[in-house]
């Protein structure tokens, strides 16, 4: 057995989660082909994932720290025995990964680890827990837990969880966070174990075994402890809405922002009459089984996406069905968008309807409005 064979069966044997991340499986997509380009759109437009924070004290990281004053001549570090008001950090842990192999050098890459290193985050390797800055990016509290955004305003990760109090004030005292990024941090429970058989022991394991291999990214992230004002939400409403007849989708206006601003589009105030809302100028929509696409139909496909909402429930969601045959049926549909977040879901419920609405109402009209063609070609083929 060579050196090779004999590293592979080591990382199938201390792996958590089955067979080596880099052996390649046989029906691996070729790069470059259109079934890659799908793969890696569906993978990285999926940003919800577990998330956890924790301090720079956790076992996870290493315990806790002191200051260094010293290095003796063997390596070994001495400390002046006080333990460092320890930082916030936040981990994200994707629930896929893309593996991408170059065929001529042999090396095995995550491709969304290195999509975010190259947009800002660095490679975390055993033996060093650096935080360099990621300009540009921030971190930010919302409703419902945590969201982290790159300059550009694009989401990368959002994560649902209960902030513990002082790891709010610790991170408002710092102003940033260390956020660590890659699909091996120890956050998700393998197939197999359970949330209490998942050691702490195992946890780390899986996390040191994710730095030595490359999987881990991590900045020093602005922290944004208010919830921001802009909306991020994506909400379809039906047919009939407001008394016109063309499915609604509300978006979040910040999806115009970097191309100049929903007017770029032909998008106009929200009139008192919808009968007066223009048709959009350069968008179309994509409305598949799971997906409303917005894109520029004159743009190359790497280029042309503007905006999306991805339906958890997908063709299973029989309101979503009848949303998506309306939109087909009617060849358009109305785009609403805005800074605000729309007046919908269960946390409504309890609320008297005409406050619902009129709140509705309010929303729309300080938004923009447009109705969009709805393609009859997809914006990427769908995966084989």
């Amino acid at each position: 057995m060579g050196k090779a064979e004999r590293n592979r069966k080591r990382r199938r044997q201390h792996s958590g989660r089955g067979g080596a991340w880099t052996d390649v499986p046989p029906n691996a997509v070729r790069g470059g082909t259109q079934a890659a380009v799908t793969l890696a759109a569906d993978i990285f437009e999926e940003t919800q994932m577990p998330c956890r924070a924790i301090f720079m004290d956790d076992p996870m990281l290493g315990g806790p720290q002191a200051t260094v004053i010293g290095i003796q001549a063997d390596g070994s570090v001495v400390t002046d025995g006080k333990a460092i008001n320890p930082s916030p950090v936040v981990l994200f842990e994707p629930v896929k990964a893309m593996m991408v192999k170059d065929t001529r050098t042999g090396t095995v890459h995550e491709a969304r680890t290195e999509g975010i290193i190259s947009g800002g985050f660095h490679r975390v390797p055993l033996g060093v827990m650096a935080s360099m800055p990621a300009e540009g990016w921030g971190l930010y509290r919302t409703a419902t837990g945590l969201m982290l955004r790159d300059t550009f305003g694009g989401v990368w990760a959002e994560g649902t969880l209960d902030l513990d109090p002082a790891w709010v004030s610790e991170a408002t005292s710092y102003g940033w966070v260390t956020v660590l990024f890659g699909p091996r941090l120890g956050i998700r429970v393998p197939p197999g174990k359970s949330a209490q058989s998942y050691t702490l022991q195992q946890r780390i394991a899986e996390f040191r075994q994710g730095r030595s291999e490359g999987l881990c990214a991590a900045a020093s992230v602005k922290w944004h402890p208010a919830v921001p004002k802009e909306t991020m939400s994506w909400v379809l409403l039906p047919a009939g809405i407001f008394g016109q007849p063309l499915p609604l989708a509300y978006m979040p206006q910040f999806n115009f922002t970097h191309l100049g601003g929903p007017e770029t589009f032909g998008f106009v105030q929200t009139p008192e009459r919808f009968a007066d809302v223009p048709t959009a100028l350069g968008l179309a929509a994509d409305v598949t089984p799971t997906d409303v696409d917005l894109f520029q139909p004159h743009l190359d496909e790497g280029l042309n996406f503007v905006g999306g909402y991805r339906v958890s429930a997908g063709a299973t969601d029989p309101g979503y069905t009848a949303w998506r045959k309306d939109a087909h049926a009617h060849g358009r549909i109305l785009v609403i968008t805005g800074h605000q977040d729309f007046p919908a879901g269960p946390e409504f419920l309890h609320d008297k309807p005409q406050d619902v609405v009129e709140r509705a109402r309010q929303v729309v009209r300080s938004s923009y409005a447009a109705t969009v063609l709805v393609s009859e070609t997809p914006r990427r083929p769908p995966l084989a």
